[in-house]
């Protein structure tokens, strides 16, 4: 109870010195520069970032007056009390209310902090690399990015992946009786728990090939190329599938990844042919990609269908599309 209280108190008397400042219209911070790069942040932009890099989070550092409050908190204690502020709010607002606290919030240590504090784990190849960037700004912007849980990456970047909305957000070309959407598998088992999907949602494909394509482009994921280039992550696709007890299936899953240079593909074939494999039972389709130079976009594609030719809906099944970055 007491550590709760002095947690709150702490926190109190940071809102009350920003709100004060903010009032008394002490935040002597230019617009210009700051807001490029993080002060568009609010409800009315749509809770985004325009991450436009300057060597400076602002052009002009906040003055220190004689009779600074902020300056009676130590800064272990102001960077602990940080540690439980939302990181939007230290971006557009703490880190404009004096210098030392300005100071504070440039410093790649503390931004380490919050993000794990934010639950965000990143791998250690990523940490040395965000630690020896020798671009001080474009490593704070990332890391902030992470903070504020804005850029896409530890996550899914496929929409629907297993067509709990049906066919939005996808680019089929059908084939057949077309591509469809089971609410849960026909002729075969259950998704199995292990692949972690909220639903049993599955596309089933028919007696000729059946495509289904989404383009993720990463700016919509607040990833631009500089971005990835540092991170440097592993593109990780994979994807469920599996086939009716009575019919034999194939599918295959592609992936393009376009940059700066000539787009690299992968792809990976299942049947339900091959040996080992047992009819009614989900398989995992999984690849890992390497990055590339200036990547802006990955493409995902799969194409199924059954081997036997034969009318409706008996061709392979696929649930949980998966495209991820992991740093």
């Amino acid at each position: 109870m007491f550590g709760s209280s002095m947690h709150s108190a702490k926190l109190n008397i940071i809102y009350t010195i920003t709100m004060k400042k903010e009032l008394n219209q002490r935040t002597i911070v230019p617009k210009g520069t700051f807001n490029k790069i993080s002060g568009k942040y609010c409800l009315a932009t749509q809770n985004t970032l325009d991450w436009e890099v300057s060597e400076d989070l602002c052009s002009q550092k906040p003055e220190i007056c004689s009779n600074d409050l902020t300056l009676l908190l130590p800064t272990e204690m102001c960077e602990e009390i940080f540690l439980y502020v939302p990181a939007i709010d230290l971006v557009v607002s703490v880190s404009r209310v004096c210098k030392n606290w300005y100071d504070i919030l440039r410093s790649r240590n503390f931004w380490f902090q919050k993000v794990k504090r934010e639950g965000f784990q990143l791998s250690a190849v990523t940490e040395k690399r965000l630690a020896e960037e020798k671009d001080l700004g474009k490593a704070l912007l990332i890391l902030q990015g992470l903070s504020c849980h804005l850029l896409g990456v530890n996550t899914n970047l496929i929409q629907n992946p297993s067509g709990q909305d049906g066919l939005n957000k996808w680019h089929v070309k059908h084939g057949g009786n077309g591509l469809d959407v089971e609410n849960a598998p026909v002729g075969s088992n259950l998704i199995p728990e292990e692949a972690g999907l909220p639903t049993q949602h599955c596309f089933v494909s028919s007696f000729t090939p059946c495509t289904r394509t989404q383009m993720i482009k990463l700016e919509n994921h607040k990833l631009q190329p500089w971005m990835i280039d540092i991170l440097q992550p592993k593109i990780k696709v994979s994807e469920w599938v599996s086939a009716r007890f009575d019919c034999a299936a194939r599918s295959t899953m592609k992936v393009k990844i376009f940059g700066s240079g000539t787009p690299v593909s992968y792809k990976q074939d299942w049947s339900s042919s091959t040996d080992g494999v047992e009819r009614m039972e989900w398989y995992k389709m999984s690849l890992v990609a390497d990055h590339v130079e200036g990547l802006c976009a990955i493409k995902f594609t799969n194409t199924s269908t059954d081997e036997q030719f034969w009318a409706g809906h008996y061709g392979a099944k696929t649930a949980g599309s998966s495209v991820v970055l992991h740093v």
